[in-house]
């Protein structure tokens, strides 16, 4: 189900103005719109009746994870606890930034997973408590048998000296307030030099910031805006390692200056200027600085790992609850950060999830990934790989840029929306 841009940026206007929703009802704001959480936070729902499976973020895995569990436990109680309005695909927040999609084509209503008697709780994560088997949210506290965490990252500001001072300084594609910003900024950049910089290994999305430095090399030359493009890399190479030679040449062609072993540690905004921890001072006239990935800081309190969670690769199952499963961008796993892998690992999760209710479900088949990285509008790199269960590298392959490879680019990102929604 698609929604009218005009709905879109109304959820998304209610969702950054503060408003958080449980079920379609607003929670209690303080003066100044600080949310005011009670002492003892209330129950948001009655204590579990029959297995209950909570769920922490609606995006590839945890909704992959939900609908897959529903399937194989039908019986369960499955809550998914996601703070924003909307679905919108992370693999295309790169289309939006270089004018290729606009933000309702990449956008659905979580209705379609509601009407499969799932239980979606529009409210953020505060804390987890898991000796109590309880989580707590903005609206309340909620009480499981068996928790999936799967929150994606957080995006470490504070790693990156004055950023968080100087918030407006700053824009990339990682987060979704943050696309739309960078959007404007490219769309007004009259020309000069562009820094785009990327994170220590591992972060989400690991090509993507090679792509957005591709596609910006051409949407300014068809704009005949005269643009400097230079990506400071954290990493010795560009990612992920099987695609590090196709990118240094694509890179190459394109005329984009490529310098590896340079962490980005710090932004002087008044002066236009970003400090890697090799003492380079660059500067830039547009900047977009994509700080190094964490997950959640509820995580880490919770002492359930940092900087992600600590799990089995081959179960999911954390290392110190039973009853707790990580998947995706928030968990410490072998697997690339990825949309497709996301899904998967939410689809496997669910097995494992079955499997600790005592239900007799078969063993899923191993984590693979397949991406279609662009180096332009009209092309794309290739690159697939396989695991074993255990989370052991088996295989991996890379191809040149193709058209072909655009148009599969396409098909994949819609077999993964469509696989939740509904085509």
């Amino acid at each position: 189900m698609k929604i009218s841009r005009r709905g879109l940026l109304k959820g998304l206007g209610i969702s950054m103005a503060g408003g958080i929703f449980v079920n379609g009802l607003p929670a209690r704001m303080a003066s100044g719109g600080e949310m005011k959480m009670p002492k003892v936070p209330r129950p948001l729902l009655p204590s579990p009746s029959r297995k209950r499976v909570v769920i922490l973020g609606g995006g590839y895995s945890g909704l992959y994870c939900a609908i897959t569990l529903r399937d194989l436990a039908p019986d369960s109680e499955i809550i998914v606890v996601e703070k924003y309005p909307l679905f919108v695909s992370g693999p295309s927040h790169i289309d939006f930034v270089a004018g290729l999609k606009h933000l309702d084509e990449i956008t659905r209503s979580y209705d379609p997973v509601a009407g499969r008697n799932i239980t979606l709780i529009r409210s953020e994560v505060m804390e987890v408590v898991p000796d109590e088997k309880m989580v707590i949210t903005s609206s309340g506290l909620i009480e499981y048998n068996f928790l999936v965490i799967s929150t994606g990252i957080r995006i470490a500001d504070e790693d990156v000296l004055n950023l968080i001072e100087q918030p407006a300084s700053n824009a990339h594609a990682w987060e979704l307030g943050e696309t739309v910003e960078m959007r404007k900024r490219v769309e007004a950049f009259k020309g000069g030099k562009i820094v785009l910089t990327v994170p220590p290994a591992p972060f989400k999305c690991p090509p993507g910031p090679y792509e957005v430095a591709c596609l910006l090399r051409e949407y300014f030359d068809n704009k005949k805006v005269k643009a400097e493009i230079a990506i400071l890399d954290a990493n010795d190479k560009p990612q992920p390692g099987p695609l590090a030679q196709k990118w240094t040449a694509v890179l190459e062609a394109r005329n984009i200056k490529y310098m590896p072993n340079n962490k980005v540690i710090e932004i002087n905004a008044a002066g236009k200027q970003i400090i890697t921890d090799k003492g380079e001072k660059v500067g830039y006239d547009l900047v977009s600085i994509i700080p190094p990935n964490k997950a959640a800081t509820f995580i880490k309190e919770a002492g359930l790992g940092d900087p992600f969670v600590d799990v089995d690769p081959a179960t999911f199952k954390s290392k110190k609850y039973d009853n707790i499963f990580a998947v995706g961008d928030c968990a410490k796993v072998p697997y690339t950060k990825s949309a497709f892998t996301a899904a998967l690992q939410g689809k496997n999760v669910a097995h494992y999830v079955a499997r600790a209710m005592g239900l007799d479900v078969k063993e899923p088949a191993p984590i693979i990934n397949i991406c279609y990285p662009y180096v332009s509008s009209k092309e794309s790199l290739m690159v697939r790989v396989e695991w074993d269960k255990d989370g052991k590298m088996l295989k991996a392959e890379a191809d040149d840029p193709k058209k072909d490879y655009a148009t599969s680019r396409a098909a994949w990102e819609s077999g993964l929306i469509n696989g939740l929604f509904g085509a």
